[in-house]
């Protein structure tokens, strides 16, 4: 198939950073909302390359109470917080913040994004005007776009 060099790109964008964002899309659009309540502040053990505190919370559903660690660090013992969950697997919950909900998926999109900018922006890997055909042999061949 041959392939303008934006529409090449954006396959590829989309073939990157599918399998990384859908999977949080889709955890977001079958989850709950509900409150909990910080029960304290942790402080982990051993090495920490990130936040040096996290939340301790609980919330109710399906009439048992849950707990776990919030990744957003701002709060205080005793504060309401606003979560997310999943019914089935209420114990699989975030607070519903965005660095809670997106943080890691783009933390994941981040090295890839750097490598799609570079070969998009980048003259010498598909020059302005080339096609890309994508076959069996070679997998990827740039077809330069003819000078007039």
């Amino acid at each position: 198939m041959l392939f303008s060099k934006n529409t090449f790109f954006f396959l590829l964008f989309l073939l990157l950073f599918s399998p990384i964002i859908l999977p949080n899309l889709i955890w977001l659009l079958k989850s709950e909302k509900t409150t909990g309540k910080v029960e304290g502040i942790g402080q982990p053990t051993g090495i920490s390359l990130g936040s040096d505190t996290y939340a301790y919370i609980s919330f109710k559903a399906a009439q048992d109470t849950f707990y776990f660690q919030g990744k957003d660090d701002n709060y205080k013992a005793g504060d309401i917080v606003p979560l997310r969950y999943q019914p089935k697997e209420p114990g699989n919950a975030k607070v519903a913040a965005f660095w809670s909900l997106w943080g890691n998926t783009i933390a994941y999109c981040g090295v890839p994004l750097i490598f799609w900018v570079i070969c998009f922006f980048a003259p010498d890997i598909v020059p302005k005007g080339a096609k890309v055909l994508v076959g069996k042999k070679p997998f990827l061949k740039v077809i330069m776009g003819q000078h007039r």
